[in-house]
């Protein structure tokens, strides 16, 4: 089978590890080349194990939520190819849906 590229994005708490008390919880979007769906889903949780690894230096910890969307690009990335994209539908107007969707990254900003 071909392989073929693919976007895989997770979400992660990042926690404090003397309260617990989640600090954010971060969107992710990682490449990679896959023969399927699946496989793909499978190397992103894979990636994620090394990506949260406990630092003890650290007084936070970051955890997968367990949320992934794998997205098909399928050519060689470079310059102006999409890595991922999602519809959501909403009745609610572009302004809104940003304040409550992403509040913080856009305050006061477009």
């Amino acid at each position: 089978m071909t392989k073929e590229w693919y976007s895989v994005k997770g979400l992660f708490r990042w926690y404090m590890k003397e309260s617990g008390e989640t600090d954010q919880i971060e969107e992710r979007v990682v490449l990679f080349l896959a023969e399927s769906f699946d496989e793909a889903l499978d190397m992103a949780e894979a990636e994620a194990k090394s990506y949260c690894q406990p630092d003890e230096t650290a007084n936070f910890s970051i955890e997968p939520v367990g949320w992934w969307r794998a997205y098909w690009i399928g050519e060689e990335p470079g310059n102006g190819v999409e890595v991922f994209s999602r519809g959501s539908k909403t009745d609610l107007g572009s302004k809104a849906f940003v304040q409550r969707y992403y509040p913080e990254v856009h305050d006061g900003g477009t």
